[in-house]
């Protein structure tokens, strides 16, 4: 289980209702004064009751999928889903060069990167694009790739209309995408402040960026990746406007790996 048994997540909430149900007995017996004399049945209805309360609690809290809390006064949910049906803005990861190449060796088909190139762009239309604004966060030309050439910033943001395409992970010669330690949360500071660059009136969407694979010398789970994302947004100092939510839509694959009342531990 996620949550475990004397959480105290689960016992707070206990405390509340069973304070709750505690005064609703006590007007009962004060109302039915017969039933104080069978007073050892009353305590044991009481006992049970609470310790299936408890125990319900206990399950509803494990099967939880999904939570909202604040950050910088700005409204954050975490919840399962995908990231395509999401309203706003839906940040998509790209590796350092913008590749677009989507043939199982650059980027995998079945990946969310894959799915966006081969679904929701022209592929032509996106790399014209692409080439002509992140110019301003262009790094070199590696004229030994034979993808694209230009390397650009990690965390550089490009507005493509629903989505914000994210510079995220480097790229080595055998066409794996990797991160180094000191890299994710560097590479999540510039994208706070790209996406706050952008980000208009808009909601903004993100999937959970980062895998054990990808982030060399750290077997990050995924709740470590949410919680590193998190911390770096409350970090950032980065503000959404009033109405305007930050969503992190987790994948079914990985829900029940997430404690999702753990990351109310982040909230303001």
């Amino acid at each position: 289980m996620k949550v475990s048994l004397f959480s105290k997540y689960v016992w707070s909430l206990f405390e509340k209702i069973a304070t709750w149900t505690l005064a609703l007995f006590s007007i009962i017996i004060a109302f039915l004064p017969n039933l104080y004399e069978n007073r050892c049945c009353v305590i044991g209805i009481m006992v049970i009751s609470h310790i299936v309360l408890y125990i319900s609690l206990w399950l509803c809290l494990n099967a939880k999928r999904k939570v909202s809390f604040k950050i910088n006064g700005t409204k954050i949910i975490v919840k399962e889903g995908n990231i395509f049906e999401e309203p706003g803005k839906k940040v998509i990861a790209f590796n350092e060069y913008f590749d677009t190449t989507v043939d199982d060796k650059i980027i995998a088909k079945g990946s969310l990167n894959g799915v966006f190139v081969e679904k929701y762009t022209i592929k032509k239309d996106l790399d014209e694009y692409i080439e002509a604004h992140a110019k301003r966060n262009w790094l070199l030309v590696d004229e030994k790739r034979c993808g694209k050439q230009s390397k650009y910033k990690l965390g550089t943001i490009v507005p493509y209309g629903d989505f914000f395409l994210l510079a995220f992970s480097r790229f080595r010669e055998d066409n794996r995408a990797f991160l180094n330690k000191d890299d994710i949360a560097k590479c999540y500071m510039n994208m706070w402040e790209e996406i706050d660059i952008y980000k208009a009136c808009d909601s903004v969407c993100l999937p959970v960026l980062g895998s054990s694979k990808l982030v060399r010398g750290m077997n990050y789970t995924p709740q470590q990746l949410i919680e590193l994302l998190l911390w770096s947004f409350r970090l950032s100092g980065v503000k959404l406007e009033r109405s305007a939510t930050l969503t992190v839509v987790v994948h079914k694959s990985m829900v029940n790996e997430i404690n999702f009342i753990k990351l109310k531990d982040y909230s303001d």
